[in-house]
C-alpha cells in the first residue's frame, strides 16, 4: 500500500482529527502542511477548487471531507474498525452531529471577544485582517458556521454536560466500550475550544469529560514525513492512470456514468469541483478531472454534504 500523503496546518481542527485517527492506527504517513487561508494553489492543483482542510491523497487518488477520509483510513488497516455496525446509526450521526453543528458551536466561540482577543495575541496583526476576510469569504452562500457566539456561550454547558453524564455512566468512550468516530469528531472541536485560551475555561470542571479527552490526546499523531506540495503533486502526475468500470454505479437522480458534473459542498465553502463522474457508491462519489501540473485525478466526496448537478 503507498503511504497516505495528509495535506494540512497544525492549528486545524478537522485535521487533528486525522492525525489523532492516524495515531490510533499507528500509521506512518507523508504530510504536507499548506497555507491556513487561499490562495493555495498546490492543493487546488490537486483537488480542483475544494479548498477545505485537510485532504488525505494517495496516488492520484484524492479525498475530500474527514466524513470519508476517516473511512478510507479505517478499511486500510486491520485493526478494530472505528464504525462498529451495532453501532451504525449511533455512532455515524453523533459524528455527523460533532462535525457540523459542535464545529459551529466551537468557531462561534472562537470568534467571541474573549477567543478572539485570544486568538490576535497569538498571531501577528497583519495576519488577523486577511484571516477575517478569508473565512468570511469561505461562509458566503452557505449555511454553516452561522452561529453567533452568544448563542454558542449558552449551549456548550449543556452538551458538556450531557458528555460528562454520558461518559460517567457508559463508557470509556462516547459510545460505550470501544472507540468510534463519534469520539474523534467530538474531540477535535474541544481540541479547538481547549487550544484557545479565551475560551478553554469553558471545559473546567468536567472530571469524567477531562479524562476521556486526555485519552484520546494521548493516542498521538503516528509517525509523519514532512514533503512539500511539488512532491505530492509529482506524486500524483506519475501514479498510473485507472480504469474505472459502470459494474458497482449506482445511479442517483438520473445522473450516469461519465457524466461532466459539478460537486458543490452544502454547508460553507461553496466552491464547485468539476470533472467526468466516475464513481458513484453509497456514499462516496468520485470525479475524474484533469489538471496541468497534477495531471490526471480522481477526486473524492461524501454523499453527505454535498450536492452532485450536472455541469
Amino acid at each position: 500500500m503507498n503511504e497516505f500523503i495528509l495535506h494540512h496546518y497544525d492549528a486545524s481542527p478537522f485535521a487533528e482529527k486525522i492525525r489523532i485517527l492516524l495515531g490510533h492506527k499507528n500509521a506512518h504517513y507523508n504530510v504536507v502542511n499548506i497555507p491556513i487561508i487561499m490562495p493555495k494553489p498546490d492543493l487546488v492543483a490537486l483537488t480542483g477548487g475544494y479548498r477545505k482542510t485537510p485532504v488525505l491523497q494517495r496516488d492520484n487518488h484524492i479525498y475530500c471531507d474527514t466524513r470519508l477520509i476517516a473511512r478510507v483510513i479505517d478499511e486500510q488497516f486491520g485493526t478494530e474498525s472505528i464504525f462498529p455496525p451495532e453501532l451504525s446509526l449511533t455512532a455515524n450521526i453523533l459524528a455527523q452531529w460533532a462535525d457540523q453543528h459542535l464545529f459551529s458551536v466551537a468557531a462561534a466561540l472562537a470568534f467571541s471577544p474573549a477567543g478572539f482577543e485570544a486568538f490576535r495575541q497569538r498571531v501577528p496583526e497583519k495576519f488577523v485582517e486577511a484571516f477575517v476576510n478569508d473565512r468570511a469569504k469561505m461562509r458566503e452562500g452557505g449555511n454553516g458556521l452561522s452561529m453567533d457566539a452568544n448563542t454558542a456561550l449558552q449551549l456548550i454547558p449543556i452538551y458538556l454536560q450531557q458528555m460528562e453524564q454520558q461518559l460517567s455512566r457508559g463508557g470509556p468512550y462516547i459510545c460505550g466500550d470501544h472507540i468510534s468516530i463519534a469520539d474523534f469528531s467530538i474531540y477535535h472541536c474541544l481540541w479547538f475550544i481547549n487550544n484557545n485560551a479565551g475560551v478553554s475555561p469553558l471545559l473546567a470542571g468536567y472530571q469524567k469529560l477531562h479524562q476521556w479527552f486526555e485519552t484520546i490526546k494521548a493516542i498521538g499523531h503516528g509517525t509523519q514525513t514532512s514533503i512539500d506540495a511539488t512532491a505530492a503533486i509529482n506524486i500524483a502526475h506519475s501514479a498510473p492512470k485507472v480504469l474505472f468500470s459502470q459494474d458497482d454505479f449506482l445511479v442517483v437522480n438520473g445522473i450516469t456514468f461519465g457524466e461532466c458534473v459539478e460537486i458543490v459542498p452544502t454547508d460553507y465553502g461553496i466552491a464547485p469541483v468539476t470533472g467526468e463522474l466516475i464513481v458513484s457508491k453509497s456514499d462516496e462519489i468520485a470525479i475524474k478531472r484533469i489538471d496541468e501540473k497534477a495531471g490526471e485525478v480522481y477526486v473524492h466526496f461524501p454523499r453527505v454534504g454535498y450536492k452532485i448537478v450536472t455541469a
